[in-house]
């Protein structure tokens, strides 16, 4: 007689979409839409939620791994932070690039790979996975063909840049020569430097990319195309400015996961104020800060953490930067007539339920966001004011009317955006961070929520009950988020002072 115990049955793996919903990433209402979008496209689920910004690729690949560890094959990443001949002569191919892991696999040595690999990313981990013969040698193949192509630099300069987590591009062409900045942390910088003949290629083939006309250098033209990055399509604006016989040549990266992070990722200090406001069905809730303060980031992020399914969500925007699933995006198109205040018009005769207006800047706009409010519907709008108090004085200018505001006002967030301190070396300088100090940006800010009329008439009468921005960058430096000088870079001289008084134990 046999007294051993049967072997336990394996444990059930928990599956993609499941696994999402356990973690909070995803409600059940988003996985029914995209298995629906599935059926029709036959895509991947991922790939699906990825494109709709409901996951971020970090996301994806943990569920991978954490789900279906096989699933990582179907993973591939072109970049241009390791040379080909360095990925052919150790026969590598990326797989992907997330949450400070970069995820290799290799036909020949680990070791001798990771030796020739890790001066490239000497702030990464590096993760071996399971090779697949023929995916990494069709891999090396489309490497080595890159190499040939004739627009291989401009691959090579943008996917350098997206790995570089640059977010604009600067080419300048001289009287001989040319050159590249990048814009890196709000912060421009040398990156390239090359001959007028391979400018002349590369202002070609980007204009062509871009849809605009090759022969004309006389006029200011503005385009844009797609690449495939990182296992996703991003955008790319770019702009052609006259400069005599050359033009100068801009281009914005627009990489989702990069700039579109949850509310809780962007740093807000006193995020639940803005949330209490969007969270009312109506009202008037403002965003306010110069231009690059990440305004539109901000509210991006406020729009999908909201129910697109369940309500009508429109946004009027100039121009729109990043797609959101189930939401009506409208380009503003002044040539046509169609500005701010003729779409929020339009989007009141569509049974909205939210509506959001890219920059209230004139009275007219202003007055047709006042009534959408007094309609029924939330309404976030942006303005270009310093401070709470600074959105009172622009509202008056616009002509809106104290007593509308009593009853419609909601919230008030004013940020602008401030360097973080690199974590790899907490300031002085590394490979991670191009030896700056900085590793990344966080939203200063001050922001209040008005829950009652007496709310609303003591901030029209001048009271405070908030800290302002300037306070909430200086309890960041002092959290070691950021830096005393990078503080007094943003606010000058005031900064300074305020400083003075906290060393001296007066403030």
């Amino acid at each position: 007689m046999n007294d051993t115990p049967p072997a336990p049955a394996p444990a059930k793996r928990t599956g993609f979409g499941e696994y999402l919903i356990q973690k909070g990433y995803i409600t059940q209402q988003v996985l029914h839409a995209a298995k629906a979008e599935q059926a029709i496209t036959q895509e991947r689920l991922g790939l699906i939620l990825c494109r709709g910004g409901f996951i971020s690729r970090a996301t994806l690949l943990e569920t991978i791994l954490a789900t279906n560890p096989d699933m990582i094959h179907g993973e591939s990443l072109f970049t241009a932070r390791i040379p080909a001949d360095v990925l052919m002569g150790t026969r590598t191919m990326v797989v992907a690039e997330a949450a400070g892991k970069v995820y290799l696999a290799t036909l020949e040595s680990e070791r001798q790979a990771a030796a020739e690999i890790k001066p490239y990313y000497p702030e990464a981990e590096l993760v071996f996975v399971a090779a697949d013969f023929e995916k990494v040698d069709s891999y090396l193949e489309q490497v080595r063909a890159m190499e040939q192509d004739d627009d291989s630099l401009v691959d090579k300069i943008l996917r350098r840049a997206f790995a570089d987590g640059v977010s604009d591009l600067h080419i300048v062409p001289r009287y001989d020569s040319y050159t590249i900045f990048s814009r890196y942390l709000g912060r421009r910088a040398h990156t390239h430097e090359g001959t007028l003949d391979e400018y002349n290629t590369l202002s070609a083939r980007i204009k062509d990319l871009s849809r605009m006309d090759l022969a004309e250098r006389r006029v200011p033209q503005d385009g844009g195309f797609q690449m495939e990055y990182n296992g996703k399509l991003v955008d790319l604006r770019v702009s052609a400015i006259p400069t005599g016989n050359s033009e100068y040549i801009v281009i914005r990266l627009l990489d989702p996961d990069r700039v579109q992070p949850s509310l809780d990722g962007l740093g807000v200090t006193r995020i639940s104020e803005w949330r209490k406001g969007v969270s009312r069905p109506d009202g008037l809730c403002l965003i306010a800060g110069p231009t690059g303060s990440g305004k539109t980031s901000t509210l991006n992020a406020s729009i999908r953490e909201m129910d697109r399914f369940g309500s009508s969500i429109f946004t009027m925007e100039d121009p729109v930067e990043y797609r959101i699933p189930y939401v009506g995006q409208v380009n503003k198109n002044e040539t046509l007539g169609l500005d701010f205040s003729r779409g929020i018009r339009a989007f009141m005769r569509s049974d909205p339920d939210v509506i959001v207006v890219g920059e209230i800047r004139d009275a007219e706009t202003a007055r047709n966001a006042i009534k959408a409010g007094e309609t029924g519907h939330l309404v976030l709008g942006t303005l270009h004011t310093g401070s709470i108090f600074g959105v009172v004085a622009r509202l008056r200018d616009l002509e809106v009317p104290q007593h509308e505001l009593l009853y419609l006002l909601r919230s008030i967030l004013v940020q602008r955006l401030i360097r973080t301190t690199c974590v790899h070396c907490k300031g002085d300088g590394c490979p991670a961070c191009y030896h700056s100090g900085y590793g990344g940006r966080t939203v200063i800010s001050e922001s209040a929520y008005f829950s009652t009329e007496e709310d609303v008439k003591k901030l029209l009468a001048g009271e405070r009950s908030w800290p302002t921005m300037l306070e909430d960058a200086i309890l960041k430096c002092q959290q070691g988020i950021t830096t005393r000088k990078e503080v007094i870079r943003v606010f000058g001289e005031e900064a300074l002072m305020l400083f003075e008084k906290l060393d001296k134990g007066e403030a």
